[in-house]
């Protein structure tokens, strides 16, 4: 039996195996919208400039391994019988997580590019409100049981409906309420925008100052209109 196929070092290699996976993702993810964003909104000698993409890639690598090798170290030790043990999983993943972003992703140490944690921080925020509204829509119709319409008008219960019916349904919900997110989230960004701009985050906000001051351009031809060097 070699090392690898031996169940007293699984955990270790899967520790390993998350942070070399933490690695690869974070570093084609953050290479290839580094590059692109150097290449395209940023001048100067090509160097300094490819020497930023690969700074840049490497530091996005390092949060995703760090917080994977933290994680699940936390669950290798937590589901111990000593601890917690495996009839807890749900809770043993929630505080690994919460110890995890502590030590990576909350800014409490020095340690890890902050502008990085931030924009991984907010992508997930996004995603958790989304998938906290579902869950809180699943519940409400499986809990409460109201009534809908069919095609014919008559009302009918949500355990009623079949399968298909039920996913037809949701998915109708899902997308009028993602409809009024999208309005609202946009509505305060460019409120925020106009009035206190600097609270919002440095990427975004020169994002925006490119795409829609171009009150503030001057050109007197189409060469510069249309940017052409």
């Amino acid at each position: 039996m070699s090392i690898l196929t031996n169940p007293l070092y699984r955990p270790l290699f899967e520790i390993l195996k998350s942070a070399r996976n933490g690695i690869v993702y974070g570093g084609k993810l953050r290479f290839s919208h580094a590059l692109v964003i150097n290449l395209l909104y940023r001048s100067g000698p090509m160097l300094p400039r490819l020497k930023s993409v690969l700074e840049a890639t490497k530091n996005h690598a390092e949060v995703l391994a760090a917080f994977a090798i933290i994680y699940k170290t936390c669950i290798l030790i937590l589901r111990q019988d000593n601890f917690l043990g495996e009839k807890n999983i749900g809770l043993i993943k929630f505080i690994s997580g919460c110890f995890g972003s502590w030590i990576v992703y909350s800014q409490h140490f020095p340690i890890f590019h902050s502008g990085i944690t931030h924009q991984i921080t907010l992508y997930c925020f996004s995603r958790v409100v989304i998938a906290l509204g579902k869950i809180i829509l699943d519940n409400y119709l499986s809990c409460q049981q109201p009534k809908f319409r069919n095609s014919h008008g008559d009302l009918i219960k949500y355990r009623d409906l079949n399968n298909q019916q039920q996913k037809k349904l949701k998915n109708i919900i899902y997308n009028k309420s993602w409809k009024y997110f999208a309005v609202i989230v946009w509505g305060f960004v460019m409120f925020i925008y106009h009035f206190q701009p600097q609270y919002l985050q440095s990427s975004l906000r020169h994002s925006m100052a490119y795409i829609y001051d171009v009150e503030l351009d001057n050109w007197s031809n189409w060469r510069d209109f249309l940017g052409l060097f």
